[in-house]
């Protein structure tokens, strides 16, 4: 597989514990930012009845494509191009908008976006569902969240780990409200956000 992440492997169980929780059979998800599409083959090949829609920006785009040409099921749909910054999203509405580790890789504003287009998408009683590390009262969890947050920001100073209160503030403002925050593996959090 091209572009395979050893992070995206490590936490593909956990995650689809989770979703086998929250996805009703036959629920319609969209992926924000699919990478390579490890998470869309593991967790589409095993539940098999939902329908799953990769999206990734435009350069990284091919490689999604060619993975999910190779590897995956007959119920993921043709990756499609979503670009955060252009706020752009598909016109179906979907039970559930999905993204694992993107709020801290993004910078706020489009993390923003990404919150907001996901609960004009979302149909009635539909989820949001965000995986990765977060902050509480502006504290890190952890140590090592606190020094990721440094690393983060050494890349890229727009990105970094975001405040779970914020992200309620944004959420509640868009119809979404917070229904579980679940610790996961490695200083993470699975947070399910309901329309």
């Amino acid at each position: 597989m091209q572009g395979f992440s050893q992070a995206a492997d490590n936490n593909k169980a956990p995650i689809l514990t989770v979703l086998s929780v929250w996805l009703q059979d036959h629920a319609r998800v969209l992926e924000v930012g699919s990478g390579a599409g490890q998470h869309a083959i593991h967790f589409a090949g095993t539940l098999e009845s939902i329908r799953w829609q990769p999206t990734e920006r435009a350069e990284v785009l091919p490689t999604l494509v060619e993975n999910i040409a190779a590897y995956g099921s007959a119920n993921i749909l043709p990756p499609i191009p979503l670009d955060l910054s252009a706020n752009h999203w598909p016109q179906d509405t979907v039970d559930c908008v999905y993204a694992a580790n993107v709020m801290h890789i993004v910078s706020q504003s489009l993390g923003a976006n990404l919150v907001r287009g996901a609960a004009e998408m979302l149909a009635k009683g539909g989820v949001l569902l965000l995986y990765g590390p977060f902050k509480y009262r502006g504290d890190f969890t952890t140590p090592s969240n606190a020094d990721f947050d440094q690393w983060l920001k050494a890349r890229d100073q727009s990105s970094g780990i975001r405040d779970i209160e914020w992200l309620c503030d944004l959420a509640t403002e868009s119809g979404l409200s917070l229904v579980e925050d679940r610790p996961m593996p490695a200083n993470n959090q699975m947070l399910v956000l309901r329309r």
